[in-house]
Protein backbone atom coordinates (compact mmCIF):
# COMPACT_ATOMS: atom_id res chain seq x y z
CA UNK A 1 0.00 0.00 0.00
CA UNK A 2 1.60 3.26 -1.11
CA UNK A 3 -0.79 5.68 -2.75
CA UNK A 4 -3.02 6.71 -5.62
CA UNK A 5 -2.86 9.55 -8.12
CA UNK A 6 -5.88 10.61 -10.18
CA UNK A 7 -6.26 13.44 -12.68
CA UNK A 8 -9.72 14.94 -12.91
CA UNK A 9 -11.39 17.84 -14.70
CA UNK A 10 -14.49 19.34 -13.10
CA UNK A 11 -17.22 20.97 -15.16
CA UNK A 12 -19.71 23.60 -14.09
CA UNK A 13 -22.29 20.83 -14.23
CA UNK A 14 -20.33 18.99 -11.52
CA UNK A 15 -20.54 22.09 -9.31
CA UNK A 16 -24.27 22.34 -10.01
CA UNK A 17 -24.84 18.64 -9.27
CA UNK A 18 -23.01 18.89 -5.97
CA UNK A 19 -24.95 22.03 -5.02
CA UNK A 20 -28.20 20.15 -5.65
CA UNK A 21 -27.01 17.13 -3.67
CA UNK A 22 -25.60 19.02 -0.69
CA UNK A 23 -27.94 22.00 -0.51
CA UNK A 24 -24.92 24.33 -0.65
CA UNK A 25 -26.01 26.71 -3.43
CA UNK A 26 -23.51 29.40 -2.38
CA UNK A 27 -23.29 31.51 -5.58
CA UNK A 28 -19.48 31.41 -5.60
CA UNK A 29 -19.99 27.84 -6.85
CA UNK A 30 -22.98 28.14 -9.18
CA UNK A 31 -23.59 31.78 -10.21
CA UNK A 32 -21.13 33.09 -12.80
CA UNK A 33 -22.30 36.70 -12.42
CA UNK A 34 -21.86 36.68 -8.64
CA UNK A 35 -18.52 34.85 -8.82
CA UNK A 36 -17.21 37.37 -11.36
CA UNK A 37 -17.45 40.07 -8.67
CA UNK A 38 -15.43 38.07 -6.12
CA UNK A 39 -11.66 37.76 -5.79
CA UNK A 40 -11.87 34.52 -7.82
CA UNK A 41 -13.45 36.06 -10.91
CA UNK A 42 -15.35 32.87 -11.75
CA UNK A 43 -17.08 29.98 -10.04
CA UNK A 44 -15.02 27.64 -7.87
CA UNK A 45 -15.48 24.07 -6.65
CA UNK A 46 -17.04 23.31 -3.29
CA UNK A 47 -14.35 22.31 -0.81
CA UNK A 48 -16.45 19.29 0.11
CA UNK A 49 -16.61 18.25 -3.55
CA UNK A 50 -12.80 18.07 -3.51
CA UNK A 51 -13.01 16.12 -0.25
CA UNK A 52 -15.45 13.73 -1.92
CA UNK A 53 -12.92 12.78 -4.61
CA UNK A 54 -10.16 12.32 -2.01
CA UNK A 55 -12.44 10.18 0.16
CA UNK A 56 -13.30 7.98 -2.81
CA UNK A 57 -9.59 7.48 -3.49
CA UNK A 58 -8.98 6.62 0.17
CA UNK A 59 -11.72 4.01 -0.09
CA UNK A 60 -9.92 2.43 -3.05
CA UNK A 61 -6.64 2.46 -1.12
CA UNK A 62 -8.12 1.06 2.11
CA UNK A 63 -11.54 -0.51 1.37
CA UNK A 64 -14.03 -0.70 4.21
CA UNK A 65 -12.31 1.75 6.54
CA UNK A 66 -13.84 4.94 7.89
CA UNK A 67 -12.44 8.36 8.59
CA UNK A 68 -11.73 9.12 12.24
CA UNK A 69 -10.06 12.53 11.83
CA UNK A 70 -9.48 14.81 8.89
CA UNK A 71 -7.82 18.20 8.42
CA UNK A 72 -7.89 20.13 5.14
CA UNK A 73 -6.31 23.44 4.17
CA UNK A 74 -7.50 25.16 0.99
CA UNK A 75 -4.69 27.37 -0.32
CA UNK A 76 -6.09 28.19 -3.79
CA UNK A 77 -9.34 27.78 -5.71
CA UNK A 78 -10.27 24.98 -8.07
CA UNK A 79 -12.02 26.12 -11.26
CA UNK A 80 -14.09 24.29 -13.83
CA UNK A 81 -12.38 22.91 -16.95
CA UNK A 82 -8.93 22.78 -15.33
CA UNK A 83 -6.99 19.48 -15.09
CA UNK A 84 -6.44 18.74 -11.39
CA UNK A 85 -4.10 16.18 -9.83
CA UNK A 86 -5.43 14.36 -6.74
CA UNK A 87 -2.96 12.44 -4.55
CA UNK A 88 -3.63 10.16 -1.58
CA UNK A 89 -0.60 8.51 0.02
CA UNK A 90 -0.14 6.22 3.01
CA UNK A 91 1.90 8.19 5.53
CA UNK A 92 1.83 5.95 8.59
CA UNK A 93 0.33 2.54 9.32
CA UNK A 94 -0.28 1.36 12.88
CA UNK A 95 -1.93 -1.81 14.08
CA UNK A 96 -5.44 -0.38 13.81
CA UNK A 97 -5.05 2.99 12.09
CA UNK A 98 -3.96 4.28 8.70
CA UNK A 99 -2.81 7.88 8.28
CA UNK A 100 -3.08 9.36 4.79
CA UNK A 101 -1.50 12.45 3.29
CA UNK A 102 -3.90 14.32 0.98
CA UNK A 103 -2.96 16.74 -1.76
CA UNK A 104 -4.57 18.42 -4.75
CA UNK A 105 -2.67 20.49 -7.31
CA UNK A 106 -3.22 21.84 -10.78
CA UNK A 107 -1.90 19.23 -13.21
CA UNK A 108 1.37 20.56 -14.62
CA UNK A 109 2.10 20.62 -18.33
CA UNK A 110 4.58 23.49 -18.32
CA UNK A 111 2.03 26.22 -19.05
CA UNK A 112 0.93 29.06 -16.79
CA UNK A 113 -2.62 27.73 -16.57
CA UNK A 114 -1.46 24.21 -15.64
CA UNK A 115 1.38 25.12 -13.35
CA UNK A 116 1.36 22.36 -10.72
CA UNK A 117 0.33 24.87 -8.03
CA UNK A 118 -1.04 23.21 -4.87
CA UNK A 119 -4.64 24.05 -4.02
CA UNK A 120 -5.23 21.68 -1.05
CA UNK A 121 -3.10 19.88 1.51
CA UNK A 122 -4.27 17.80 4.40
CA UNK A 123 -4.38 14.48 6.21
CA UNK A 124 -6.87 11.84 7.29
CA UNK A 125 -6.75 9.03 9.82
CA UNK A 126 -8.74 5.89 8.97
CA UNK A 127 -9.73 2.97 11.14
CA UNK A 128 -11.93 -0.13 10.71
CA UNK A 129 -14.76 0.76 13.11
CA UNK A 130 -16.25 3.72 14.93
CA UNK A 131 -17.90 3.58 18.33
CA UNK A 132 -20.84 5.85 19.01
CA UNK A 133 -20.13 8.52 21.60
CA UNK A 134 -23.16 9.56 23.70
CA UNK A 135 -24.01 13.23 23.67
CA UNK A 136 -26.91 15.45 24.51
CA UNK A 137 -29.30 16.32 21.72
CA UNK A 138 -28.41 19.53 19.91
CA UNK A 139 -30.53 22.58 20.68
CA UNK A 140 -29.88 26.21 19.86
CA UNK A 141 -31.52 29.48 18.94
CA UNK A 142 -30.57 30.58 15.41
CA UNK A 143 -28.98 34.00 15.20
CA UNK A 144 -30.81 36.81 13.39
CA UNK A 145 -29.30 38.41 10.28
CA UNK A 146 -26.92 41.26 10.97
CA UNK A 147 -23.26 42.01 11.64
CA UNK A 148 -21.17 38.98 12.54
CA UNK A 149 -20.66 38.55 16.30
CA UNK A 150 -19.16 35.98 18.67
CA UNK A 151 -21.61 33.24 19.60
CA UNK A 152 -23.83 33.53 16.53
CA UNK A 153 -25.23 30.13 15.50
CA UNK A 154 -26.97 28.46 12.59
CA UNK A 155 -28.29 24.95 12.24
CA UNK A 156 -30.17 22.55 10.01
CA UNK A 157 -31.69 19.09 10.13
CA UNK A 158 -31.53 16.71 7.21
CA UNK A 159 -31.38 13.04 6.36
CA UNK A 160 -29.60 11.50 3.36
CA UNK A 161 -31.30 8.88 1.21
CA UNK A 162 -29.81 5.96 -0.66
CA UNK A 163 -30.18 8.05 -3.83
CA UNK A 164 -28.10 10.82 -2.20
CA UNK A 165 -25.38 8.31 -1.33
CA UNK A 166 -25.45 6.96 -4.89
CA UNK A 167 -25.13 10.50 -6.26
CA UNK A 168 -22.16 11.15 -3.97
CA UNK A 169 -20.46 7.97 -5.19
CA UNK A 170 -21.14 8.96 -8.80
CA UNK A 171 -19.27 12.24 -8.21
CA UNK A 172 -16.19 10.27 -7.15
CA UNK A 173 -16.99 9.61 -3.50
CA UNK A 174 -16.68 6.33 -1.58
CA UNK A 175 -19.14 3.46 -1.68
CA UNK A 176 -19.95 3.06 2.03
CA UNK A 177 -21.30 -0.01 3.76
CA UNK A 178 -25.02 -0.61 3.05
CA UNK A 179 -27.20 1.82 4.97
CA UNK A 180 -24.32 4.15 5.89
CA UNK A 181 -23.76 7.81 4.93
CA UNK A 182 -20.28 8.68 3.55
CA UNK A 183 -18.33 11.26 5.55
CA UNK A 184 -18.28 13.93 2.79
CA UNK A 185 -22.06 14.26 3.07
CA UNK A 186 -21.64 15.08 6.77
CA UNK A 187 -19.13 17.72 5.71
CA UNK A 188 -21.70 18.97 3.21
CA UNK A 189 -24.03 19.85 6.10
CA UNK A 190 -21.37 22.19 7.50
CA UNK A 191 -20.60 23.57 4.04
CA UNK A 192 -24.28 24.36 3.49
CA UNK A 193 -24.58 26.17 6.81
CA UNK A 194 -21.40 28.18 6.27
CA UNK A 195 -22.13 29.09 2.66
CA UNK A 196 -25.85 29.77 2.94
CA UNK A 197 -26.53 30.91 6.53
CA UNK A 198 -23.53 31.79 8.71
CA UNK A 199 -21.44 33.67 7.72
CA UNK A 200 -23.60 33.39 4.58
CA UNK A 201 -23.61 33.71 0.82
CA UNK A 202 -20.11 34.38 -0.51
CA UNK A 203 -18.27 32.51 2.27
CA UNK A 204 -15.03 30.84 1.14
CA UNK A 205 -13.56 27.82 2.99
CA UNK A 206 -9.91 28.10 4.07
CA UNK A 207 -9.61 25.24 6.59
CA UNK A 208 -11.77 22.45 7.96
CA UNK A 209 -10.83 20.04 10.75
CA UNK A 210 -13.28 17.26 11.61
CA UNK A 211 -13.33 14.31 14.00
CA UNK A 212 -15.86 11.58 13.20
CA UNK A 213 -17.15 9.82 16.31
CA UNK A 214 -19.90 7.60 14.91
CA UNK A 215 -21.40 6.54 11.61
CA UNK A 216 -24.62 8.07 10.28
CA UNK A 217 -27.37 5.95 8.72
CA UNK A 218 -29.29 6.62 5.52
CA UNK A 219 -32.69 8.13 6.26
CA UNK A 220 -31.63 9.20 9.75
CA UNK A 221 -32.44 12.83 10.65
CA UNK A 222 -29.12 14.57 11.33
CA UNK A 223 -28.77 17.88 13.17
CA UNK A 224 -25.81 20.08 12.22
CA UNK A 225 -24.79 23.35 13.84
CA UNK A 226 -22.08 25.99 13.40
CA UNK A 227 -21.13 28.72 15.89
CA UNK A 228 -18.82 31.69 15.56
CA UNK A 229 -15.90 31.27 17.97
CA UNK A 230 -13.46 33.84 16.60
CA UNK A 231 -13.54 37.04 14.54
CA UNK A 232 -10.67 38.74 12.72
CA UNK A 233 -12.74 41.00 10.53
CA UNK A 234 -9.82 43.29 9.72
CA UNK A 235 -8.47 40.25 7.83
CA UNK A 236 -11.94 39.03 6.72
CA UNK A 237 -11.49 35.82 8.74
CA UNK A 238 -14.04 34.00 10.90
CA UNK A 239 -13.53 30.87 13.02
CA UNK A 240 -16.47 28.58 13.72
CA UNK A 241 -17.11 25.36 15.59
CA UNK A 242 -18.94 22.61 13.67
CA UNK A 243 -20.97 19.78 15.18
CA UNK A 244 -23.42 17.12 13.99
CA UNK A 245 -25.67 14.83 16.06
CA UNK A 246 -27.69 11.78 15.10
CA UNK A 247 -31.37 11.20 15.71
CA UNK A 248 -30.70 9.63 19.11
CA UNK A 249 -28.44 12.48 20.25
CA UNK A 250 -25.17 10.62 19.63
CA UNK A 251 -22.25 12.71 18.44
CA UNK A 252 -21.58 12.03 14.75
CA UNK A 253 -18.85 14.62 14.10
CA UNK A 254 -17.35 17.81 15.45
CA UNK A 255 -14.55 20.18 14.51
CA UNK A 256 -13.78 23.70 13.42
CA UNK A 257 -13.74 25.79 10.28
CA UNK A 258 -11.83 28.88 9.17
CA UNK A 259 -13.53 30.90 6.45
CA UNK A 260 -12.88 34.06 4.43
CA UNK A 261 -15.78 36.53 4.40
CA UNK A 262 -14.78 39.51 2.24
CA UNK A 263 -17.47 38.67 -0.32
CA UNK A 264 -20.23 37.91 2.24
CA UNK A 265 -23.26 40.18 2.20
CA UNK A 266 -25.45 40.17 5.31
Amino acid sequence: MTGLVVEHIFTQNDFNRFAALSGDANPIHVDASFAARTRFGRTVAHGVLLETILRGMADRLAPGQRVMEQALRFSAPTFADEPMRFEVAAEKVDADQLRLALRISRASDGTLTCDGHMVLAGSATLLPDLTAKPAASASFAPSPPGPLEYGMTAGLSRGFSLDDVTACTALGGPAPAPGMVPEPLIGALFSTLLGMDLPGIGTNYLKQETTYHAAACTGEPLSARVEITGLRLEKNLVDLSTICHGADGRLIADGRALVYVRDVKR
